[in-house]
């Protein structure tokens, strides 16, 4: 076990910002003390020892099994087993498209998560000193077989609001989302023939891969981010909707199944889509305290986002009968909506053929896409588009 405050003779702490500290990756003991000690905010309804079995499992997906570090702030002279954790987090090595004045690369980033500074530490400032150290580690991260050295960008989501990441350089982004309550199979009969919907075709794990993660369909996103460039002084930004975020999201959702809902097989319903009109999304399912925290995440669509007019009615009622799949999808799985991330003009017009009455969120207070811009100091220019800013890039 690691070491308590109770190691320190006179009963105190090392100031924030004292030299002695440090923010180091952690060793596998300590890595597992922070997963025991943050688990209180982020187990939802898991027992501790069930959300350390998740916690392993999903270090072991194909997103992080390499790419997965656990930082913790600790003083700098005390071996491990013998300091205190004062707070950590986690960073998830991910890959990324930067567009600028008409070019496009592939990059490297990051996104930060599992933020946590321990109840009786608080007010002390080592979160902040925490996410200040972490700010120059992530610059260079990683980065020893990349073309570019430094880091262009990383992101997080706040659940705190949107002004204590700002301090150290991770900016709040348009954070909007819809959401719709599940229906029931009557409900969905009634709505398909009654709005008069294509009836799309259910994807399960592969179907998701062939035709959302194929090589034309990244090209195409990559494509996108160049044209955008040449109309923008903006460099264009977005982490790649590869299948390998798919599969974290989903190793979530299936431990949830295999562990905790032991009368059901895992879920193999992963998306829907409608291959006429070319419109696709795959999503996950949320478990969460209660019923009403249950929700269906649409992680990404894929469509033709070059559409012309006369295709734009096929495409909007195939977005339309592919949300409605969604809903009866959430209530076969109890889960109380589906909401997706940024909707665009298309999903809008869709949504109208739904439910008007349904409103845009801008997210205040959780989930609120922050990022981090270093393209300033390397020749990209001080502003940034985050493209593709939808759920399948939480983490």
């Amino acid at each position: 076990m690691v070491a308590t405050a109770a190691v320190y003779p006179d009963g105190g702490l090392p100031s924030a910002d004292s030299p002695d500290l440090v923010l180091v990756p952690a060793p596998p003991e300590e890595r597992l003390e922070c997963s025991r000690l943050h688990s209180v905010a982020f187990k939802g309804s898991l027992d501790i020892q069930t959300y350390i079995a998740r916690k392993n499992h999903l270090s072991q997906q194909h997103l992080t099994r390499d790419g997965l570090t656990c930082w913790v702030l600790v003083e700098r002279n005390k071996p491990p087993g013998q300091r205190t954790i004062l707070s950590s987090c986690e960073t998830y090595r991910k890959k990324g498209f930067l567009a600028y004045e008409g070019n496009v690369e592939d990059i490297l980033t990051h996104g930060v998560g599992t933020v946590y500074s321990r109840p009786e530490f608080r007010g002390k400032g080592y979160a902040g000193r925490m996410m200040k150290e972490l700010s120059q580690k992530l610059d260079t991260w990683q980065m020893e077989n990349e073309r570019r050295t430094r880091s262009v960008f990383s992101v997080l989501f706040s659940d705190i609001g949107k002004s204590f990441y700002t301090r150290y350089g991770w900016k709040p982004f348009p954070s909007f989302h819809i959401s719709l309550p599940a229906i029931t199979e009557e409900e969905y009969r009634q709505e398909i023939a009654g709005v008069n919907l294509p009836k799309p075709r259910t994807l399960l794990a592969e179907d998701v891969r062939t035709c959302m993660c194929n090589d034309n369909i990244i090209q195409q996103e990559r494509e996108l981010l160049r044209a955008a460039s040449e109309k923008s002084s903006k460099a264009q930004v977005a982490i790649v909707p590869d299948f390998d975020h798919f599969l974290w999201h989903w190793a979530r959702e299936e431990f949830y199944a295999e562990r905790v809902l032991s009368n059901r097989d895992p879920p193999l319903v992963k998306g829907a889509g409608d291959d006429g009109a070319r419109v696709h999304c795959v999503w996950s399912r949320n478990f969460g305290e209660s019923l009403k925290d249950n929700t269906l995440y649409i992680l990404h669509w894929v469509y033709d986002k070059q559409i012309v007019p006369s295709q734009t009615k096929a495409t909007v009622k195939a977005m339309a009968a592919i949300l409605r799949s969604a809903q009866l999808e959430a209530h076969r799985w109890n889960m109380a909506q589906v909401e997706f991330w940024s909707p665009t003009p298309l999903m809008l017009e869709a949504i109208g053929l739904l439910d008007p009455s349904a409103k845009v969120v801008d997210r205040e207070d959780s989930s609120i896409c922050s990022l981090k811009w270093n393209g300033a100091e390397q020749g990209l220019g001080n502003d940034v588009e985050w493209c593709l800013n939808e759920k399948y890039t939480w983490c």
